[in-house]
């Protein structure tokens, strides 16, 4: 809900950050400012601001790139949160099913996948790895999308609303027929789709029940094997909302 007198500075200094936290090079801030429709000194202040503050640094050609500040959000907000210290162990459990395991988050009408792992891949690798990907596509998405009203959904798609200012650019759906799907994704209480990406791929997903968050399993199986499969996702789902959050003491030096 957007508030009375939103801080338009505020706003404006978290595009620049989220644009900066996933541009895959370092970047000036007239280029920033192009992919954001912002002032080029404007955001030249604002970048400065960020560097100050170890949000933002500044590379030897004088581009930014995060700073070390992100790493201690994106540390403070695992360990704030729990969610990846209790799924961790539960996702490897599914390893053995030699398909790709992920947990992730809707943000706007993209998913966000904090764990996206394959078959002969270390565990580690699969943390924060893949890029946003679109929710209606996605199973994971899929299933977070069915969490949602009418109002909501419309809100996320229709272009006669307002855009979420640090969200990334709209992706064009039919939103009757998504409507549709996440209705029987409703009724199942499970998402499974035909992935964009290998061709032949499924995705099947459930969401947590304590957490804004969903995990699926992704491969080439067949219709019989979607009860085996979603009884072993739903286990793993019962095990990571029921996991003890608390923070163990930890050993350093």
């Amino acid at each position: 809900m957007r508030p009375a007198q939103p801080n338009q500075s505020l706003i404006d200094g978290l595009a620049c950050l989220q644009a900066l936290a996933s541009h895959a090079a370092p970047i000036g801030s007239r280029e920033l400012g192009r992919m954001l429709g912002m002032e080029p000194t404007r955001v030249n202040r604002l970048l400065k601001t960020l560097a100050y503050v170890g949000l933002a640094r500044q590379d030897a050609q004088r581009k930014y790139l995060p700073g070390p500040g992100i790493h201690v959000l994106a540390a403070q907000s695992l360990r704030g949160s729990g969610l990846i210290r209790r799924a961790l162990g539960p996702l490897e459990s599914l390893f053995d099913l030699g398909h790709q395991v992920a947990m992730g988050v809707l943000w706007e009408d993209q998913v966000c996948y904090l764990y996206h792992s394959g078959p002969g891949e270390s565990p580690g690798a699969g943390l924060g790895r893949e890029p946003l990907y679109p929710a209606a596509a996605s199973g994971l998405g899929q299933v977070l999308l069915a969490r949602l009203d009418d109002d909501a959904l419309r809100g996320l798609y229709d272009e006669s609303t307002g855009r979420h200012p640090v969200a990334p650019p709209r992706r064009p759906v039919d939103l009757d027929e998504l409507s549709r799907t996440l209705d029987a994704v409703r009724g199942r209480g499970h998402a499974l789709v035909s992935t964009l990406e290998p061709v032949g791929h499924r995705t099947l997903a459930v969401a947590l029940d304590g957490d804004a968050a969903a995990i699926g399993i992704a491969g080439t199986f067949t219709d019989d094997d979607v009860p085996g499969l979603l009884s072993r996702l739903e286990a793993v789902r019962d095990e990571i909302d029921a996991a003890d959050a608390a923070v163990r003491p930890g050993t350093w030096g």
